[in-house]
């Protein structure tokens, strides 16, 4: 009997064992299917990044930067590019009121042609001794053919006194050698080349055929460097005037410089832009230009860190950078609404501060519904979201300044611009070849988009910059 008792607590005892065992087993298992499950909500996330990706329709990324699928759904119109803009409702096409650019008369032709009849049309009498009188004008407007150098030959006369001395004047200052050319070539040059973006090699081309100008790519450069040292003095000023202003817009974007990569940095107000090169898109860059930073300046930005680390009197984030991120988080997470919410208080925004006089704006329901939606739980949120938040909680007194200032823009369009050239310029010929090429552009350009801001021509501004001697 006490042998049974004895059997069955082995028996007991083993199936207890076993029991601890297979619940320890469980607990392993039950842990690792947790960790798996929260691997594979972080995998579906980043492959939905895959799936909806970022390009040019959903993005500030440009098209030349979009994948061979979304190239190809574009060429078949699948995929077009999402606006920013509200449809107002109005008809495409000028609207009233817009100021038109049609060809006018001039009051003082170059030249008059007269067509007369020289005998009657219904019975044949001659008319070539009669007067006759203006019935209809109207004008051609056209270029000489050939357009031809202009060549001014310049003489030193001697003139020998009773004394027997002989005297002589000198050259003028912009007659520097034995054959050179003038300011008017100079300038066209540089026009050419920097802000029609055309290539040396083309552009000895058309200064061959179109002018009868014959210059070497050595020569071109030579002339290049010339006007960039001539506009030194008004390029500080731009940057000095830039760095007392109570606004100002900043961007960088990459340019490539003999195959590597450096930085184009450009400041700008409503009335001046400053552009540089550099080989950092760091503070370091920065500080080259600014030494003590922007400390009377609000400035407008997208988020890069680099800008936070200024000193400046405040910041203003450029909202629609935001926007176009929004479109791309809605499109990720069709599920959430978080972002069409944020989306349409940053819209909200925007119109008050178009339609509703200043003194009457209602700024703090948009900062309540704006921190509400920071405030939104993120646990089914995806994680570019959630990194969204955490961004715009970091910078959130930044978001609506521009509803507390009437100077400051709710938009950094303005330097997306003043960049956009740098991108065309390369887009042609590739790269800048050397780290002064680069400057040079940049000097031509800050010159050049000052002067349109201020309602000058831009060929008249490189060639003030030319005849200065």
């Amino acid at each position: 009997m006490k042998e049974q008792v004895s059997d069955k607590g082995l028996v007991l005892k083993s199936i207890n064992g076993r029991i601890d065992e297979l619940t320890k087993q469980l607990d392993v298992v039950t842990k690792e299917n947790i960790a798996l499950k929260k691997e594979i909500v972080v995998l579906k996330s980043r492959i939905s990044v895959y799936q909806t990706p970022k390009d040019s329709h959903n993005s500030s990324i440009p098209q030349s930067k979009d994948t061979i699928a979304a190239q190809a759904k574009r060429a078949k119109q699948l995929l077009k590019t999402q606006s920013l803009r509200i449809k107002s409702g109005k008809s495409s096409g000028g609207q009233v009121g817009h100021k038109g650019h049609t060809l006018e008369m001039v009051s003082e032709p170059d030249l008059i042609k007269e067509h007369k009849p020289s005998f009657c049309t219904r019975c044949g009498n001659d008319l070539s001794l009669i007067q006759g009188s203006v019935v209809e004008v109207r004008q051609v407007f056209d270029v000489p053919m050939p357009i031809l150098p202009i060549v001014t030959e310049h003489r030193l006369i001697g003139k020998q006194c009773s004394c027997g001395h002989c005297s002589q004047t000198d050259f003028p200052k912009e007659v520097r050698s034995r054959v050179s050319y003038g300011a008017n070539v100079r300038a066209l040059v540089a026009y050419l080349s920097c802000i029609q973006c055309i290539p040396y090699k083309r552009l000895t081309e058309v200064l061959r055929d179109c002018f009868g100008i014959t210059l070497s790519q050595g020569t071109i450069d030579n002339i290049l460097k010339d006007v960039s040292d001539k506009s030194l003095v008004a390029y500080n000023e731009i940057r000095n005037r830039i760095e007392k202003s109570t606004v100002v817009g900043a961007d960088e974007t990459g340019q490539n410089i003999n195959g590597k990569l450096n930085w184009a940095w450009v400041w700008q107000t409503p009335n001046l832009t400053y552009i540089h090169s550099d080989k950092s898109r760091g503070k370091l860059a920065i500080d080259k230009q600014f030494v003590n930073g922007l400390p009377n300046s609000i400035l407008v930005t997208d988020r890069h860190r680099s800008y936070f680390n200024m000193n400046v009197l405040d910041h203003q984030l450029c909202l629609p950078h935001i926007l176009r991120e929004l479109i791309h988080l809605t499109e990720l997470d069709k599920k959430q609404n978080w972002s069409t919410q944020f989306t349409q208080l940053i819209r909200d925004a925007i119109h008050i501060r178009k339609t509703v006089l200043w003194e009457d704006i209602d700024r703090n329901s948009i900062i309540d519904r704006f921190n509400k939606l920071l405030e939104t739980c993120t646990d089914n949120l995806h994680q570019k979201i959630i990194a969204l938040i955490k961004s715009l909680t970091k910078y959130k007194e930044y978001v609506f300044k521009f509803l507390f200032d009437p100077d400051v823009p709710y938009d950094n369009n303005a330097s997306e611009r003043a960049v956009r050239n740098l991108k065309v310029k390369q887009k042609v010929s590739g790269m800048f070849k050397s780290d002064t090429g680069a400057d040079t552009y940049s000097q031509i350009q800050t010159i050049t988009q000052t002067a349109k801001k201020n309602n000058q021509n831009p060929f008249l501004a490189i060639l003030a910059v030319a005849n200065n001697h």
